[in-house]
């Protein structure tokens, strides 16, 4: 009996690893802030008593997981299955659509050659891979993170203008193509079957509520990047559409999404500025209303010598209601971050944010935040 246990494991170890071919990597991230805010405005009101303080350990913990291997054809494939740990309490699952603990939700596959890399899985689309984004590469990762949103309290009746392009950081499942880079010329073609699919069985576009639309049907994104190096100063010019279906609501029919984002990376030695902009107009609201105009524009300097980083940032978005009065916000943080080296960092950020809503001040605060963060 012992002889023909000793057999059969003989036999399973023999036959994974006839099937384990691909090298595979472990990594993980963590990151923990503290932070305060003084907040002289809410939804108007100067006497609130909102004085958000505390701890977060952030939205981007995770482990993953990467693998690569070469076909016999010399086609190069790699992938990425990352394990978040961040979703087992109600407030974390809503904010990340999911009833799961420790789900899975950015889990592709990726095939490169000399035709280029196609991707299938569950990915951010091509604005997140080609456009120039230091509000995400600023010390701390703020305003990008939205980690700061835990101490301060943003106006929940306004609609004031997104900072980034529609489905921004969305791994739903797509296919995507990235192309190699010619004479400094470069394209990238995105397919999203639906914005709300998860890894789950979602087939159809779902609303979001009465005023504007949830998830897109058949999103099609695409971008051209040119870049190029002239006496140490490099220069990318990044341009890009992305177009998907809409729907109906009860009786009243949704624009579908129609958005133009671009965006300028200017390097210099250890020198790095940005202006990018993304322009929505009335994409995902009712058709024959007033509502749209639904923009967003970012400008950073980022500078680094040696363990340390300095950067600021200023977020413009702006936004026109359904009674055609203008809203707009402004975000502008001051952040530096100090390498420990073994893949740790210490930051801090100082931000002030406002909110206005048909010339009213519905949000104005100002805090600060330090970042601890851990790499392995």
């Amino acid at each position: 009996m012992k002889k023909t246990i000793i057999l059969g494991i003989s036999a399973l170890v023999l036959s994974l690893t006839s099937v384990v071919k691909a090298d595979m990597s472990l990594s993980g991230y963590q990151e923990f802030f503290a932070g305060s805010a003084d907040q002289t405005a809410y939804q108007g009101l100067a006497n609130h008593g909102l004085d958000l303080a505390g701890m977060s350990n952030g939205f981007y913990g995770r482990v993953d997981a990467n693998y690569s291997t070469t076909l016999d054809n010399g086609i190069e494939v790699s992938g990425t299955y990352n394990v978040h740990a961040r979703d087992c309490t109600a407030s974390a699952a809503a904010a990340n659509h999911s009833t799961n603990c420790n789900v899975v939700d950015f889990n592709f596959v990726s095939f490169s050659g000399g035709f280029g890399t196609i991707s299938i899985g569950e990915r951010f689309d091509t604005g997140a891979s080609m456009l120039s984004r230091l509000t995400a590469a600023a010390p701390t990762g703020e305003p990008d993170g939205a980690v700061l949103t835990a101490f301060y309290s943003g106006d929940p009746d306004n609609t004031f203008g997104s900072g980034n392009e529609v489905n921004y950081a969305s791994a739903a499942l797509k296919a995507v193509y990235m192309s190699n880079v010619f004479s400094g010329f470069s394209f990238a073609v995105g397919v999203t079957p639906n914005s709300g699919e998860k890894g789950g069985d979602t087939t159809n576009g779902q609303a979001g509520s009465g005023s504007s639309w949830g998830s897109y049907n058949d999103v099609l994104s695409v971008h051209g990047k040119y870049a190029m190096e002239m006496d140490g100063i490099g220069l990318e010019l990044v341009y890009g559409q992305q177009t998907g279906n809409a729907g109906r609501i009860g009786t009243v029919d949704y624009n579908d999404l129609e958005e133009t984002s671009y965006s300028a990376l200017i390097t210099y030695g250890n020198f790095k500025a940005d202006y990018r902009k993304n322009e929505a107009g009335n994409s995902g609201l009712a058709k024959n209303g007033n509502a749209g105009g639904n923009e967003g524009t970012s400008i950073c300097a980022l500078y680094s010598m040696g363990n340390i980083g300095l950067g600021a940032c200023q977020v413009s978005t702006s936004f026109t209601d359904s009674s055609n009065l203008s809203n707009s916000s402004e975000t502008r943080t001051y952040s530096a971050d100090y390498s420990l080296g073994g893949g740790v960092s210490l930051g801090v950020v100082y931000f002030d944010v406002e909110q206005t809503a048909n010339s009213v001040t519905r949000t104005d605060v100002d805090g600060i935040a330090t970042k601890l963060s851990i790499g392995f």
